[in-house]
């Protein structure tokens, strides 16, 4: 099968904290060269699209923003279209709390008003938000999560992801979210082939997680190449019950699949 297109992940194959993974920048010059389009797709919230543009581009692997879709950007285009004036409880950082407000959505920290619950990354996660957040899906609101990672690879090993967020809310409030917009959910893949224009069968999954990335490549009916410089190790594989198409070392080596 000949790709036409590489769908990345970002943190544990592109970049691991403030660092390129190396031979990154040369196998994307090199693929971008012969034709081969990119998309990043990440499943941090805890920023914008653009800001994550920004900061590949930054890195040494200059991006447009348009090549990067987070689960934000799923988020963000769902109340677009669909949830214009409605009140919104985020637990996250402030820039998505920003871009959901200039897309439409009323945010609140009232859990007796509140609609939905937007979970996601949040560094400044306290009780009191854990508390609000229980108390609004108590009283009917809708719980959403960006993603379920229960940790994201930095510069130190790994840190806690919006999944350790999500999964406190949930016990507190019994309740598992009911709409999850990061991967393995498809809605990245839906944004990807709107922008490729390209069919799924074209399009190469890399990314460094069995239980995000690939499955998200299988749901959507995409190959899959695992890299291990990230969060899974060969000796992973044996969990699960389907298997990347592909296992490469690095993204470095990803130009032997073309």
């Amino acid at each position: 099968m000949t790709y036409k297109a590489v769908l990345a992940d970002l943190d544990g194959t592109i970049n691991r904290g403030k660092s390129l993974i190396p031979g990154a920048d040369i196998v994307y010059g090199e693929l971008s060269a012969s034709g081969i389009k990119w998309l990043f797709l990440s499943n941090n919230a805890a920023t914008l699209a653009s800001d994550l543009a920004e900061k590949i581009t930054s890195l040494g692997l200059p991006v447009d923003e348009t090549q990067v879709i987070n689960s934000a950007s799923a988020l963000i285009r769902e109340v677009r279209r669909n949830l214009v004036g409605t009140r919104i409880m985020v637990i996250g950082q402030p820039r998505l709390r920003l871009a959901l407000e200039e897309v439409g959505a009323i945010t609140t920290e009232d859990p007796f008003s509140s609609d939905i619950v937007v979970v996601a990354l949040d560094t400044e996660f306290t009780y009191e938000k854990m508390k609000r957040a229980h108390r609004a899906i108590q009283n009917g609101a809708v719980f959403w999560a960006t993603n379920m990672d229960p940790t994201y690879p930095d510069a130190d090993g790994f840190s806690p992801g919006a999944g350790s967020v999500v999964a406190s809310i949930s016990t507190a409030s019994g309740k598992q979210p009911e709409r999850i917009f990061g991967k393995p959910s498809t809605d990245m893949a839906t944004i990807a082939i709107e922008r490729l224009g390209i069919r799924e069968s074209e399009c190469l999954v890399v990314g460094d997680r069995m239980d995000t990335d690939v499955r998200f490549a299988k749901g959507a009916g995409m190959a899959s190449a695992l890299v291990l410089t990230g969060a899974t190790c060969l000796e992973d594989l044996s969990k699960y019950s389907f298997a990347p198409d592909y296992i490469l070392e690095s993204i470095s080596n990803l130009k032997t699949l073309f």
